[in-house]
């Protein structure tokens, strides 16, 4: 079936394969390629229409938006021609999220403005809801798990999305992920654009106080989303968990199911009236989400430990819990830490796999491997070539690299002779191998070394240029070198300085930041903020560039779950994010916190714990600075 896109037309459903609407006349392609089928969605501003890409083999299916606002007076046209137009340019620049829908295209026709873009398969929440009632504490914390990290990433690119409700929350069908869509509503801000008065959008159920007074700010989302969680646990209008003789949530009465006291008061922070008794950021909602012990009107506690954390007794490695009792006895030659519930082991000179309760159940039998990724699949080497196994062992993908490295986002970078390319996650090659070196995929994009002959340059050399998931360049530079991306933003080095860019290439920080021995590749960013070294010394900068930790450290770590390793003097402590000291300069040496079952043993596999040396002893401590478990020496 095709759909005539005329609002005029009368009868806009005609059979396929047609070019003219049979009713009115009207092209019935947009672009000579993407051909409605069916109208899915209207709203003030226009209408939304399910679609088919038929300039492609496969014919994909997309979604195309018509800019019709069904409103009087030209301020009020204008204001809603212009938010069309910033969607098409926010869209291009956050749809490189593997959260985000893609924009594929943006254009006029007919005396109508038109969005296409990425198709999300699968329920919206509401629907879900609807379907299967309400949620229960695990589903919830699932889905702030998954959404805090994209609002995390929509925020530092300075919008404000407006508008997150569960019919603007998608489940997909391919993988369960949810995306979030219809950032018709978002705002672009500015520091000082965040203290003015703007247009009032969004859901009232869902909105802000300060939105509602159009005075939206980032943590005006964090409200959204906590509102969104306490409709999906109750499944009663919103309006009913408000007192509003009381001023306060009563969502506590409506639940049926068991909650714990820790995913309340996260809830009840998120969706605090006054702004300044809410959480500011996604960041510190993701920190208290890590804390199980969390208690009302107390400092947060460490959070408990569950997983095994890898340790030497005598002379080999077993695992102990937080309590460092003996959990998995010492058998192994090494140890890595845990990456979801398997952990890389070595005996003698072959590498396999252990569960949480120490049972090997991928038997030791490669020269070398990888972590497991969150996509479920680690990269392994037997003989010369690596390959790509899943969590029961199963090859997806025959040994053929010289090299490979992790899954990210969907994509790993593999070798061929001396030259890099990508697979996808059933092991088909997806972007040839023909770069000299790349980066790891991270929100849509990878940076990568391309002969300047392939990109029909006359000079000898490479060239630094940023691809997207079909290999596309959509960027191409004259940095000395680019670096992975992280929260949005990439460090490049030109010469022996080095700033950051957006995904996208364009500069945000000027190269100013000195490279030496001990940081050879220049931090990325975490939790909102990056190490810098000026003039010999450390110090920390936000996503603008501006300094909001003097240059005063001898050495400096990144930031995590609110805390960065710094040296002063010959010692090393902790510093908070205002830069005062945490935990006191004591130890020899010292790595970040966890926020996460990090994969790699260097990096602290004890979730919301850091390991540190004082003299040939090893040690883990909470964020307090306490002792851990026992020690032990490499």
């Amino acid at each position: 079936m095709s759909y005539c896109l005329n609002p005029h037309c009368q009868e806009p459903q005609n059979i396929d394969q047609i070019e003219l609407c049979q009713s009115c006349g009207s092209k019935l392609l947009l672009k000579s390629r993407y051909r409605a089928l069916q109208k899915i969605g209207q709203g003030g501003f226009g209408k939304t229409f399910l679609a088919v890409d038929e300039d492609k083999p496969s014919k994909p299916q997309c979604v195309i938006k018509q800019f019709l606002p069904q409103t009087q007076g030209v301020q009020i046209l204008q204001k809603a021609t212009e938010l069309f137009e910033k969607e098409a340019v926010r869209l291009d620049e956050l749809g490189k999220h593997a959260q985000i829908p893609e924009l594929l295209a943006h254009f006029e026709q007919d005396g109508q403005l038109y969005l296409v873009q990425e198709f999300i398969d699968g329920q919206n929440l509401a629907e879900e809801l609807a379907r299967k009632g309400a949620f229960n504490e695990a589903k919830i914390r699932q889905l702030l798990t998954s959404l805090l990290p994209v609002l995390k990433f929509v925020h530092s690119h300075h919008v404000i999305h407006r508008d997150i409700k569960p019919g603007n929350i998608i489940r997909r069908s391919q993988d369960e992920q949810l995306v979030l869509v219809d950032f018709g509503a978002a705002k672009l801000v500015t520091e000082t654009a965040l203290h003015e008065t703007g247009t009032v959008i969004g859901s009232l159920r869902y909105a802000a106080p300060e939105q509602a007074q159009g005075k939206a700010i980032f943590a005006s989302d964090l409200y959204s989303l906590g509102v969104t969680c306490l409709y999906l646990l109750t499944n009663v209008n919103q309006f009913e968990l408000f007192d509003t003789s009381e001023n306060q949530w009563v969502w506590r009465k409506y639940v049926n199911t068991e909650i714990s006291d820790s995913l309340g008061l996260i809830l009840d922070n998120m969706v605090q009236m006054a702004t300044k008794r809410r959480y500011q950021s996604a960041n510190e909602v993701w920190q208290d989400l890590a804390q199980p012990n969390l208690a009302l009107n107390t400092q947060p506690s460490p959070p408990l430990v569950t997983q095994p954390m890898p340790l030497k007794i005598g002379s080999s490695w077993g695992y102990i819990d937080q309590t460092g009792r003996v959990i998995i006895q010492p058998q192994f030659d090494w140890a890595d830490g845990f990456a979801g519930d398997l952990a890389a082991v070595r005996i003698g000179r072959r590498w396999g796999y252990v569960d949480r309760t120490g049972e090997v159940v991928i038997q030791p039998q490669f020269e070398g491997v990888e972590s497991f990724s969150a996509e479920g699949i680690a990269a392994v080497r037997m003989g010369e070539q690596w390959g790509y196994i899943d969590h029961r062992g199963k090859v997806i993908c025959k040994p053929q690299f010289n090299e490979a490295m992790g899954f990210s986002d969907g994509m790993a970078a593999i070798k061929l002779g001396n030259k890099w390319g990508y697979i996808d996650q059933t092991g088909r090659v997806v972007i040839r191998a023909h770069f000299d070196e790349v980066r790891s995929f991270a929100e849509g994009l990878a940076w990568v070394k391309m002969p300047s002959k392939w990109l029909g340059i006359l000079q000898h050399g490479s060239q630094w240029g940023c691809i997207d998931r079909t290999g596309k360049v959509v960027k191409e530079s004259d940095f000395d070198e680019v670096y992975d991306l992280s929260e949005g933003m990439a460090a490049y080095r030109i010469g022996d300085k080095y700033g950051y860019i957006h995904p996208t290439g364009q500069v945000v920080i000027e190269p100013q930041f000195e490279i030496n021995s001990f940081c050879l590749v220049p931090p990325s960013f975490s939790e909102g903020l990056a190490m810098v070294r000026i003039n010999s010394k450390w110090g920390y900068i936000d996503l603008t560039g501006q300094v909001i930790i003097q240059p005063q450290f001898t050495q400096a770590g990144s930031f995590s779950l609110g805390l960065a390793a710094v040296k002063i003097g010959s010692k090393w402590g902790y510093i908070d994010q205002q830069g005062c000291l945490a935990i006191q300069p004591q130890f020899d040496q010292a790595y970040r916190f966890a926020d996460s079952e990090a994969p790699s043993f260097h990096k602290s596999p004890a979730l919301g714990l850091a390991m540190v040396r004082i003299e040939d002893n090893w040690h883990y401590i909470d964020r307090t600075g306490k002792f851990v478990g026992p020690s032990w020496r490499w």
